[in-house]
């Protein structure tokens, strides 16, 4: 099982469209979170092109928590096949969402709700399926750090241009410092994507914030609209920049997680990374 934590900690650089996509080209299946407590899903009214409503998600989930507890069955009742037309998905593809919380202000303050995902989230291995949280905009004080402690690969996603790097440096450190404290101190990378100018080398900006760089993704703004917007597929889709990059990400990521599990073992029972 892998748990791969995606989150950006400035601007605007598209971590819904890297972990749509990146769930998309997963090779196992998958569930798509969307934690992110800015905003309700995106995905929803982009991808899915408003195909569903918001009566099933984290928000309902949230609800049996404090009814009644957070089990796996209330879990899966409320994911919804991730696909761009839900209704005609393949049941085979093995692809979930379980989609953000519709009101933000209630999603800011239902702090309890991240601990307990947390762990059910972590014990998904027995289902053979894993877990990739888009996380949005992160901060260290936030009441989702359960799910980054808790990941197999926490990710930030950044454009490899001088404000953006620069403004890396100190969340870094911090994201290093709280995953230390669980022993995944090593767990941290970046996903570089690529703006139209600008762009530093990959090996600068890896020495200079002192974290490997996991992925690279190309400037493709029509791909990116397959799955930002719900925009229809261009003939030259599967040659595309982004997708080539998604693919790589995932095949490389994947690669990491298994090897540090072989040389680690297996997940600790009682789940110690999903504390705070």
């Amino acid at each position: 099982m892998a748990a791969i934590f995606l989150c950006s900690v400035t601007g605007s650089p598209g971590v819904t469209t890297t972990a749509l996509g990146l769930a998309e080209v997963w090779p196992r299946p998958v569930i798509l979170v969307e934690a992110d407590t800015t905003k309700p899903s995106s995905i929803i009214p982009g991808y899915m092109q408003g195909a569903l409503d918001n009566s099933r998600g984290l928000l309902p989930l949230a609800v049996q928590i404090q009814h009644a507890g957070l089990t796996n069955e209330a879990m899966w009742d409320q994911l919804v096949p991730l696909a761009a037309d839900p209704n005609r998905a393949d049941p085979a593809s093995g692809k979930y969402l379980l989609s953000a919380i519709s009101n933000s202000a209630a999603a800011r303050n239902m702090v309890g709700l991240w601990s307990d995902l947390a762990v059910l989230l972590s014990q998904q291995s027995d289902s053979g399926v894993d877990v990739i949280i888009d996380a949005g905009r992160y901060t260290p004080e936030d009441a989702r750090t359960p799910l980054l402690q808790m990941a197999d690969a926490v990710l930030v996603q950044a454009c490899p241009v001088l404000p953006d790097i620069a403004a890396l440096v100190d969340p870094l450190a911090s994201i290093r410092a709280i995953l230390t404290r669980v022993g995944h101190e090593d767990y941290l990378g970046l996903v570089l994507r690529k703006t139209v100018v600008g762009n530093y080398g990959v090996g600068d900006i890896e020495k200079n914030l002192k974290t490997p760089a996991v992925g690279k993704l190309g400037w493709d703004p029509t791909t990116a609209a397959v799955f930002s917007q719900g925009a229809p597929k261009p003939r030259s889709f599967k040659r595309s920049d982004l997708l080539s990059g998604l693919v790589a990400l995932a095949a490389a990521g994947d690669t990491q997680i298994r090897d540090r599990g072989q040389r680690l073992g297996s997940r600790p029972s009682q789940h110690e990374e999903a504390r705070p």
